[in-house]
């Protein structure tokens, strides 16, 4: 199996492992916090323009799942 490296990492996301995924964990955490429970979504298709400019839409996007 070939495996690809990331070609941006480090530009619009944490090149560090442990601070993606602190970055990703507070996304989730801020977003667990403004879902309710009539905000049940069926789908989504997230946006990827980099954490800082999506990370919230899409985390919102996956709690409301």
């Amino acid at each position: 199996m070939t495996l690809r490296k990331p070609t941006v990492s480090g530009l619009f996301y944490d090149a560090n492992p442990d601070g993606l995924a602190k970055e990703v964990d507070a996304a989730l955490a801020a977003a667990k916090k403004e879902v309710t429970s009539s905000d049940k979504t069926f789908g989504a298709i997230s946006p990827h323009a980099g954490y800082i400019f999506s990370g919230k839409v899409s985390a919102l996007a996956i709690e409301s799942l």
